[in-house]
């Protein structure tokens, strides 16, 4: 089961074996050195703080320039020599992956202490690519029924009618995400502060509850 976070955040961190793919792909293909990675082997800025992360997560220097901000690239396609290549360089269309938005990926897991990042343009298409992702016909997921208007009725009229099932619940007290816990609960889907109420959920007790249901 998985507790996601509020999709005002724009991302979504993966476990499922086909997300965690498209994740570790993108990790894998930035494995260069940045700035502020307090994990990497050839960190040179050993235990910044937030601070320096917020600015220098994710960006690495160009290899060429010398460059050291990550510059926006307009291009919607990459040059692909080959198969090998252009999968070990890891862009072939920016509708895909595209070098500065996987900065902007690699600086959001980091500041989120998350294993990976998958960035959109659109709440709406962090929502949709999370469900799609998770469930399939037949699983259950809890969410908020304070939900943004878009969520509540691509839930309702897209994803209900495929054979997928929503519990509608209250998120302010974690118990009432506990008590609609089912055998085939996938996801458990939170939004905090929520749109336009501006009700919390308590995201660190509802994590437990999803961790402790496996």
């Amino acid at each position: 089961m998985f507790s996601a976070t509020s999709t005002s955040r724009r991302f979504l961190l993966s476990s499922l074996s086909s997300s965690s793919r498209v994740v570790a792909a993108a990790l894998k293909r930035n494995a260069g050195r940045s700035f502020s990675s307090k994990g990497d082997d050839d960190n040179w800025i050993p235990d910044v703080s937030l601070d320096t992360d917020l600015v220098h997560g994710g960006v690495c220097p160009d290899e060429k320039t010398g460059g050291i901000l990550t510059p926006i690239h307009l291009s919607t396609t990459f040059v692909q020599e080959s198969v090998d290549k252009y999968l070990e360089r890891g862009y072939s269309y920016s509708r895909t992956n595209n070098p500065t938005v996987t900065m902007l990926e690699q600086k959001v897991a980091k500041i989120e202490n998350g294993f990976g990042a998958i960035c959109v343009g659109t709440g709406m298409s962090a929502t949709a690519s999370c469900i799609n992702a998770f469930m399939k016909a037949g699983d259950h997921c809890v969410i908020t029924d304070c939900s943004y208007g878009g969520t509540n009725r691509i839930c309702r009229e897209q994803f209900m009618p495929f054979g997928m099932e929503f519990s509608f619940v209250d998120f302010s007290n974690p118990q009432n995400v506990a008590d609609a816990i089912k055998p085939n609960t996938k996801l458990i889907f939170s939004e905090s502060p929520t749109n336009p109420t501006l009700n919390i959920a308590d995201l660190e007790a509802i994590s437990d509850i999803a961790k402790s249901n496996n």
